[in-house]
């Protein structure tokens, strides 16, 4: 039997070089997930350059009936990409986090919908220059209760008061409206990821 023609559309948050001509590419999307697809790289000049880390693309991948394996990519279309991320290095550390905390946990999700749509607004926010920190504890936090963890009902209510004020405050005002102090943000996110991580199966 001949090879299907399927669209995958997403959001690429790794890729890595396969041997000399390929480049292996994690994305999420929306209506599948996390997928990973075999991309073939072409030395000629006139040919497309490959996707970036945190572009949104759309795929158009070969799946044979009778394997399990990678799918590969015939041809591709890049949607948006998001340069300005890398222009500053607290953006990127935040971004490739982002990206590790979907790699790691992405296989799992129950609703990949609202998540895909979390990790459009991060992308978003973190490109138009918005506190990169604030961004990761929203993100972490709803990420969290979006799985149906008690991020509210047990991390949230066992901070100090003091911290559960700012936390509250920090977690309900718009980014755009906030002047973050960085380092009570950064005890924060310290804070909900090693919760995360001693308390819940997720991995960030």
């Amino acid at each position: 039997m001949p090879a299907l023609v399927q669209t995958i559309e997403g959001t690429i948050l790794d890729r890595v070089e396969t041997g000399e001509s390929h480049l292996r590419i994690s994305l999420f999307s929306g209506k599948d997930g996390l997928k990973a697809v075999l991309l073939r790289i072409y030395k000629r000049n006139r040919s497309l350059p490959p996707p970036d880390l945190f572009d949104d693309v759309e795929f158009n991948v070969n799946i044979s009936p009778n394997s399990n394996g990678i799918p590969f990519v015939k041809d591709f279309q890049i949607m948006r990409k998001r340069a300005k991320i890398a222009h500053h290095h607290l953006r990127f550390r935040v971004t490739s986090s982002l990206a590790r905390l979907f790699l790691d946990n992405g296989h799992h999700l129950q609703d990949t919908i609202p998540v895909y749509q979390l990790l459009i607004n991060a992308l978003s926010a973190l490109e138009d220059g918005l506190d990169p920190m604030t961004i990761w504890l929203k993100t972490l936090f709803r990420f969290g209760r979006n799985e149906g963890l008690p991020v509210k009902q047990d991390w949230l209510a066992n901070l100090s008061r003091e911290e559960s004020k700012f936390a509250i405050f920090t977690l309900t005002t718009p980014v755009a409206e906030q002047d973050p102090k960085a380092a009570n943000v950064l005890n924060l996110v310290r804070s909900l990821r090693s919760w995360l991580n001693a308390e819940t199966e997720l991995k960030c």
